[in-house]
């Protein structure tokens, strides 16, 4: 008698004939192709300063489609060459000591056949629908590189997208190697370890590290510019004689202003945040000068977009945006303290009166781990809002924070917290103090009183909390419980424009990475993550859906249903989704 087997348990009992970990099949209807450029920065066209002078060049994987015949000599493997450096680095970050790196980096493991579901250098699927294809941008977390969001990347570009996924050399990837232009390494830029509480040191640490990030989004924006206008740059990822011929992009890429996708997890999307504000308010930086800081290199401006760059006219409020566990801690020094208190772009976007349902152009998705710690909670829900620093002291006051203290930084948890709140909400709630913030804060919702965009506050302003009276207050959007998310209840006051929120139960914070689908197992049993691959589709679906709704064109999950493009109903009320959760920014 035959005995059919489920495809849950054929799936079990291949991955254990099969012990290589496998990244999933691209969500979408096209293949993928992807190509690796690591690019001198004397090439670029670009007058944003150097902010490290060790880093010469940049560094991204571009994901795109192809065609369906596609196919190439060599696989794309995960984990970069050389293996055994990315070993090494890798078991520094999880804290082994010398020698047992030094012993693991010399042994193969599983992970070492790992490949990208992604063709080496295949052209680029010529566009059907349109001229162009949509642009996707994703900057990684601690612990990431240009490889460690295949599984979202490959997916996006399954879609019709070409997705961008630069490697940063702020110290934040386990290692990172600068290549000259025979292919050789000539730098090595380890990991760099800080503390999570938000001291002066470790914030300006931070802050250094965001200057090289935001100068690498700068520089690769310049590189896709010059790319779609057919401009030709050196690639250092390869040796001279051993290059591949890379795909062209001329004329190929949707750059209309608001079009381009920004994307990041972690502190990516702290990235994001900071990059996205920094362009869009750059004539607001307030002047150092006459000040004590005025020479003060831990007080050099982050960054700050040319008046008349591209890049200035990119960034509008429709530009689609999608936080994965946005961590803000690096977003709340003094020095970015003016930026912290300025709304995301987006409470600037128009919509016609009657569409009080429009899709929102800002999407975040929080993972069941990250939800449990009250204070990474309470400051990406500030961050999303219209009013960050008032409404974060206002959640701070609700429910204040309460979690542990964690010594070290690990691969398998979240960004660690502070057992104490952070020192400049000290400060704001001594502002406060004798004000009633309790039921009377003004909502994050409300969009009357948003800093203008051109406003200029000196270094010394602070924030007070308005004291205008809310008549509608919103219940708890979900229990304190890690096992009863509930559906938010939102406020009659809800703006269109304002971005949702979402939840994915029994998530970890590696579930929005390759991480959580190559180690099912792992996650699992330590942080009960389920469905590892669904919990990436969503993620995947959330960011189309952002997308379509501001008129990119995206394909249909199957080719030749294009009505099925423009149903996905996941950001809508009507989201049949059991495990994408609505949550409310203010409760």
């Amino acid at each position: 008698m035959d005995v059919a087997l489920s495809p849950t348990s054929t799936k079990m009992i291949s991955s254990y004939l099969n012990p290589i970990p496998t990244l999933p099949k691209p969500l979408g209807p096209h293949k993928v192709g992807t190509t690796e450029w690591e690019i001198p920065s004397s090439e670029i066209p670009s007058s944003a300063p150097v902010p490290d002078s060790k880093i010469s060049t940049i560094k991204f994987r571009i994901y795109y489609p192809t065609t369906d015949d596609a196919s190439s000599k060599v696989s794309v493997p995960w984990l970069p060459q050389p293996q055994g450096t990315w070993q090494k680095a890798y078991a520094a970050f999880l804290g082994f000591k010398p020698r047992v790196q030094s012993i693991l980096s010399a042994l193969p493991f599983t992970l070492n056949y790992t490949n990208i579901p992604a063709v080496a250098d295949a052209p680029l699927l010529p566009r059907e629908k349109s001229s162009t294809y949509p642009v996707a941008i994703f900057s990684h977390g601690l612990g990431g590189n240009y490889n460690t969001y295949s599984s979202v990347c490959t997916s996006l570009a399954s879609f019709g997208i070409v997705c961008v996924a630069p490697e940063h050399r702020d110290g934040s990837a386990p290692v990172s190697l600068i290549r000259s232009s025979d292919g050789s390494i000539v730098e090595t830029i380890p990991y760099q370890k800080h503390a999570h509480t938000p001291t002066t040191e470790v914030l300006n640490s931070r802050n250094a590290q965001l200057r090289i990030r935001l100068w690498e989004l700068d520089q690769l924006f310049s590189v896709l510019s010059s790319l779609n206008e057919g401009k030709n740059f050196s690639n250092y990822a390869y040796p001279e004689n051993k290059a591949p011929e890379n795909p062209s992009f001329k004329g190929t890429l949707d750059f209309q202003p608001g079009h381009v996708t920004w994307v990041g997890h972690s502190f990516g999307a702290a990235t994001i945040a900071q990059f996205v504000k920094s362009v869009y308010y750059h004539e607001s930086m307030p002047s150092l000068k006459g000040t004590p800081y005025e020479n003060d290199l831990d007080w050099r401006p982050i960054y700050k977009a040319s008046s008349n760059s591209e890049l200035v006219k990119q960034i509008t409020p429709e530009s689609p945006i999608g936080f994965l566990d946005l961590w803000t801690m690096p977003l709340r020094s003094d020095l970015t303290k003016w930026l912290w208190e300025r709304p995301l772009p987006c409470y600037d976007r128009k919509v016609a009166p009657e569409s009080d349902h429009a899709t929102p152009n800002v999407v975040a998705v929080v993972t069941a781990e990250f939800y449990k710690y009250t204070e990474l909670l309470n400051r990406m829900k500030a961050a999303l809002s219209a009013k960050p620093a008032e409404i974060a002291v206002l959640l701070d006051r609700r429910n204040p924070p309460k979690e542990p203290k964690f010594d070290a930084a690990t691969i398998l948890t979240p960004p660690n917290k502070a057992a104490a709140l952070e020192p400049e909400l000290d400060d704001e709630l001594d502002l406060t103090a004798n004000e009633d913030v309790g039921d009377n804060a003004t909502s994050s919702t409300s969009t009357s009183s948003v800093q203008s965009r051109a406003s200029s506050p000196s270094p010394s302003e602070t924030s007070s909390v308005s004291s205008a009276a809310s008549s509608n207050q919103m219940e708890s959007s979900a229990s304190l419980s890690t096992t009863s998310f509930a559906p938010a209840i939102e406020s009659t006051l809800q703006s269109p424009t304002e971005p949702k929120l979402f939840l994915i139960p029994e998530s970890a914070h590696l579930s929005q990475s390759d991480f959580g689908v190559l180690f099912p197992r792992l996650t699992r049993y330590l942080m009960n993550a389920q469905e590892p691959i669904e919990t990436i589709h969503l993620n995947v679906r959330a960011i189309l859906a952002a997308m379509r709704g501001m008129g990119l064109v995206i394909e249909a999950y199957t080719k030749g249903e294009d009505s099925e493009a423009e149903i996905d109903e996941i950001l809508t009320d009507r989201c049949p989704e059991k495990r994408f959760v609505p949550q409310s920014l203010v409760e």
